[in-house]
């Protein structure tokens, strides 16, 4: 007989999965639905990368990888970050991680303890708060307000910060309410983290390429003054 564990208590619901479901149940009504509830691209897989796979399965690219992930994907990587950014990342600080939550989850759970505080923004990713609720943390929320174009506040943000502080997590361009927040903004942020040296950030980056509107989105990695206490997420689920 399976027991609860008592730390599965502190999880909250995914809710994009929980909308997904019920859409689906609607879909499969006949109903005609426009679901909002997960980012999941409106395309599938593109073929060069469907054949890449079949062809590493047909070629004998089964088993164990290096925890990190393979030495040749780090170095791509690598090099579409110096082709989006033009910043020089070096392929052994580059983890290859199964999923965003993953990522999420082991930077939440680094810094998250009882009497800890982690900011995270609001409204924002539903996982952000459960995962801090989980380790034990507070979780403070950032506001993300429509008169700043649901972009954060860089003042804002650096009041809420405490000595209890250990994780700051910002998410530009941002899931769900789409803001992009600009280079002067970041740049405040940036220069007032200076006064926190313990405080770690969090950049959640995966929708890097969706901007529009002239928007231009301004990543963390061009701040060297924060590089040893930055972990910036990103992936292909979205592009």
């Amino acid at each position: 007989m399976l027991k609860t564990v008592s730390g599965f208590n502190r999880i909250g619901e995914e809710n994009a999965f929980a909308v997904l479901a019920r859409a689906t149940q609607l879909a499969n009504e006949d109903m005609d639905i426009i679901n909002l509830g997960i980012g999941q691209p409106d395309f599938s897989t593109p073929d060069h990368i469907v054949e890449a796979a079949i062809k590493a399965l047909k070629d004998g690219h089964h088993g164990y990888t290096p925890a990190n992930g393979t030495l040749a994907c780090r170095e791509a990587v690598a090099k579409r970050t110096h082709t989006m950014t033009g910043v020089e990342v070096s392929p052994e600080n580059i983890m290859i991680m199964p999923g965003g939550k993953v990522t999420m989850f082991a930077a939440i759970l680094m810094f998250g303890e009882p009497d800890a505080e982690i900011l995270y923004p609001d409204p924002g990713f539903p996982i952000y708060r459960s995962m801090i609720e989980y380790t034990g943390a507070t979780p403070v929320p950032v506001p993300i307000r429509e008169e700043n174009g649901f972009a954060f506040s860089a003042e804002e943000t650096l009041s809420l910060i405490t000595e209890n502080t250990r994780l700051l997590i910002i998410n530009s361009p941002a899931n769900p309410c789409g803001g992009v927040t600009p280079k002067t903004e970041i740049d405040k942020l940036v220069a007032g983290l200076e006064k926190w040296p313990n405080v770690a950030i969090l950049s959640d980056e995966i929708y890097d390429v969706m901007t529009y509107d002239g928007e231009t989105h301004q990543s963390l990695l061009h701040y060297p003054e924060i590089q040893d206490r930055l972990i910036v997420l990103n992936g292909w689920s979205k592009t």
